[in-house]
């Protein structure tokens, strides 16, 4: 395999591409990947669909990652695609996935489960925290908290519930958190988006919180006290955005002398109503006042920087490294666009570094470049929704 890929215009079929700056160090063709999380020598990925669970790998050698473990859902119609690493315990989602047989209103296992991960190579259940309805999507997690974002009884639409887990056998609710509209038990009226008006899930930065509100937006909500959240601002597009909003990240260090946030949003499948609408962006906002967020701006990425059909196949963004460095560089998955390294250090002029274009996978149109995760050397692991796990690096 050679470390240089040609560029995206080149004619080379299906094969990776990506911009001179990029050395493609590694291809593993593992089974689709919702989400990525490294801690040392180890990677964890959860994968996207169903009977594949959580995937556990040492990559020492980034060229040649090895299996440790496997883990599968414990019910045929969960798929457990998100993964959280502090420590030696690793926290993963059981949601319902719909397919063949499965039956949303009878579905028992929505959740979250925790697991020792001392030997990286058998796993141990150490407690099932049981939510609601179809169950856990994304989260946040540290060394005292799990921030999760799960449908509840009582509610339309996924909330944020925040667990003590110091005691990780005994997990303990502090507090929940929800937008307008959502708490029909207590008497509100259904919002009009019903279960679209929803938490996608929310990431800590000291004593806020930082949602994207799917088809409703952004949040900031202020978690001084633990015990009480509370919304120090909500923000939705007008006209309305006609992707739903993904995440939504605040960068933990100054840029310009102001607080700056970025978001992605998430392009669909099936597109509807939305053909022919720029596809969904990555967008820098000033949170300096964090209860008057300012959209600063929408970068789009042309149709032009895929060698796939963009206008037939998912394209837009999905997901960035939820860390942001001093270097003011983004890690954002573009589907169809594959990874792109975007400089923030002007929040409103971002500026595309580099790119990497992964294969698709077997037997798909395009790639499905979902996630990315940056590890202690610097190398970047990008994972595909449908299928493959590269490593690349960035110069």
């Amino acid at each position: 395999m050679t470390e240089v890929l040609p560029a995206a215009e080149s004619d080379s079929g299906t094969a990776p591409r990506a911009s001179s700056n990029i050395r493609h160090l590694c291809r593993m063709e593992l089974a689709g990947g919702g989400q990525i999380v490294i801690d040392r020598n180890y990677a964890y990925v959860g994968h996207q669909h169903r009977p594949q669970g959580t995937t556990i790998l040492d990559i020492s050698d980034p060229r040649k990652p090895k299996i440790l473990s496997t883990l599968t859902p414990n019910h045929p119609w969960s798929h457990s695609h998100k993964a959280r690493v502090v420590g030696d315990l690793m926290v993963v989602n059981s949601e319902f996935e719909r397919g063949p047989g499965s039956r949303r209103e009878e579905y028992p296992d929505g959740g979250f489960r925790i697991y020792n991960i001392k030997d990286r190579t058998n796993p141990k259940l150490v407690s099932f925290v049981k939510t609601h309805g179809k169950g856990v999507h994304r989260f946040d997690m540290d060394e005292n908290y799990a921030y999760i974002s799960t449908e509840m009884k009582g509610f339309v639409g996924n909330i944020l519930v925040i667990y003590d887990i110091r005691n990780p056998s005994k997990p303990v609710e502090v507090s929940r958190w929800s937008m307008e509209r959502q708490n029909v038990a207590s008497g509100d009226e259904p919002h009009p988006k019903r279960a679209e008006h929803r938490l996608h899930h929310a990431m800590r930065c000291g004593t806020e919180m930082y949602a994207g509100c799917w088809m409703s937006g952004i949040s900031i909500i202020d978690v001084s006290d633990i015990k009480k959240p509370r919304t120090l601002s909500r923000y939705e597009y007008d006209p309305p955005c006609p992707e739903p909003t993904h995440t939504f990240l605040k960068v933990p260090h100054p840029i310009g002398g102001k607080c700056i946030a970025v978001s992605t949003e998430e392009e669909r499948s099936y597109r509807g109503a939305d053909a022919g609408k720029p596809h969904a962006p990555l967008r820098t906002w000033d949170v300096t006042d964090p209860t008057q967020p300012k959209l600063l701006t929408s970068y789009y990425l042309p149709e032009s920087a895929t060698p796939y059909p963009a206008g037939k196949v998912r394209f837009g963004t999905h997901q960035l490294r939820e860390k942001v460095d001093e270097d003011n560089l983004l890690y954002v998955t573009w589907f169809a666009g594959g990874l792109r390294v975007i400089d923030i250090g002007d929040p409103a002029n971002p500026e595309e570094r580099g790119y990497f274009i992964p294969k698709p996978g077997d037997g798909v149109a395009a790639p499905l470049t979902n996630d990315v995760f940056k590890d202690d050397r610097g190398l970047l692991w990008v994972t595909d929704k449908e299928r493959g796990l590269d490593v690349i690096e960035y110069k």
